[in-house]
């Protein structure tokens, strides 16, 4: 396991502290995209039926529809520079964090 130092990851904290809303979705997206990779390797993704705005979703399916949302959501240029639009696809993909989140393991 890789261990970082305190004053690398105060660094980093710090840097990731200029936009938390930002970062967070950084972080999700890599660590969904090694989770569906490894998870895969050990559990059935497809086995959970998770519902989700009144349809029935397998948690693969979630994890990547939330992958899709980050992806757009990590394009800069579209980020900052539309409203409502990017407010709407945050709340989508909060939402379908908050229903997978306990799903998220292996």
């Amino acid at each position: 396991m890789f261990l970082m130092t305190k004053k690398r990851e105060e660094k980093i904290i710090k840097e990731e502290c200029f936009d938390i809303s930002f970062s967070f979705i950084q972080w999700l997206n890599k660590r969904l995209k090694v989770y569906k990779e490894d998870a895969e390797k050990y559990i059935d993704l497809e086995y959970h039926r998770i519902m989700y705005k009144d349809q029935e979703y397998t948690q693969k399916a979630l994890i990547n529809k939330m992958i899709e949302l980050s992806d757009k959501l990590l394009d800069e240029e579209w980020y900052y520079n539309l409203g409502t639009e990017v407010d709407d696809t945050v709340n989508e993909l909060l939402d379908i964090f908050k229903t997978t989140f306990h799903y998220l393991w292996w």
